[in-house]
């Protein structure tokens, strides 16, 4: 299982990396669009661009938030419960995220094949949308990968090395 987390916690890593890259890219545009239309100057397809932005953005941090498990979610039952009871609980819990996270991909497949058969591409900068719509469903099964590893962790006891604050448990 060490072997697994380590190897699953560098993929993230470089996830996280790529994602960060992606809100920074989408942080500059930003800025830069605003600066120049405030002296009247305007760029066609920076909102086609910051739409393909937002999906490595989102999904890539999606799997970096799991894997720190500072995702949302509500522990007022959990916290009372014994560790015995709680660890196979959240188990099940993330194992049920997964699951959701899960169809959402199977979706996502769907609507890629269909939309890159149709050789979907955006309006004015004639960009492919097809690669993003892989990296999302990428993004999305390595956040599935990380759930279930977290899952079968908290189901075995072990629980994740960080709590939702982000700091390590001992």
């Amino acid at each position: 299982m060490a072997a697994i987390e380590k190897w699953l916690g560098r993929i993230v890593a470089v996830a996280a990396v790529i994602g960060v890259a992606a809100i920074a890219a989408l942080v500059c545009l930003t800025v830069v669009t605003v600066t120049f239309r405030f002296l009247g100057i305007a760029f066609p397809g920076t909102y086609v661009l910051a739409e393909l932005l937002i999906i490595p953005a989102v999904t890539l941090s999606l799997a970096y938030a799991a894997w720190e498990g500072a995702h949302t979610r509500v522990e007022l039952l959990t916290m009372r419960l014994p560790p015995r009871v709680r660890g196979p609980l959240e188990g099940l819990m993330l194992a049920v995220g997964s699951a959701f996270w899960g169809m959402v991909a199977f979706a996502g497949v769907e609507e890629a094949l269909r939309r890159g058969a149709q050789g979907e591409r955006t309006m004015l900068l004639d960009i492919p949308v097809a690669p993003f719509r892989w990296l999302m469903v990428a993004a999305l099964a390595l956040l599935i990968v990380v759930l279930l590893l977290r899952a079968a962790q908290a189901a075995m006891g072990q629980g994740a090395p960080h709590d939702a604050g982000g700091e390590v448990r001992e």
